[in-house]
């Protein structure tokens, strides 16, 4: 099985992010998840990994994520870069993501959750990825058996216009 992590810190602007929406039950239980080992902390290789905040769901990073994952699928291919050569920032702002920092775990082969979570934790990358403090919301689709899972904080621009409301 094949897993690979990315992790980009930039600045763009754009989208309202809408907190309020309800997560559908099937996130929900990857969002639990990942947020119990956030919250309790965890071991990256030899790295002791203090607790975290909680990530929430957000659609626009699970619709980058779902195309990344329908293409490597299509495509036979598992890259942070998709088959017409886009990186994650340019696929963020491609569904409208106005991310501040950014960052993607892959995997492949396994058949369920449970299992790309768990080899997401044995690799050091991955794993500090997923206990990246400065991330505050996350998504993860599959597409046969392949997985793309991504983190996200949005532009302090964008945060400050939804205080505003």
């Amino acid at each position: 099985m094949i897993v690979y992590y990315l992790l980009i810190f930039l600045t763009q602007f754009g989208y309202q992010h809408n907190p309020d929406v309800s997560v559908d039950p099937r996130h929900q239980v990857m969002l639990d998840a990942v947020n119990d080992i956030r919250t309790k902390g965890c071991k990256c290789g030899r790295r002791n990994m203090r607790p975290v905040g909680k990530v929430s769901w957000n659609e626009l990073l699970y619709k980058s994520a779902f195309m990344q994952a329908k293409d490597m699928h299509k495509n036979h291919f598992i890259k942070h870069y998709s088959s017409t050569g886009k990186d994650l920032g340019e696929r963020l702002d491609l569904v409208g993501y106005p991310w501040k920092v950014a960052g993607e775990n892959l995997g492949r082969g396994q058949d369920t959750f449970d299992e790309v979570l768990e080899d997401w934790l044995k690799s050091y990358g991955h794993c500090v990825m997923l206990m990246n403090p400065k991330v505050e919301e996350m998504a993860i689709a599959r597409v046969g058996n392949y997985w793309v899972q991504q983190f996200g904080k949005q532009t302090d621009t964008v945060k400050q216009a939804e205080n505003i409301k």
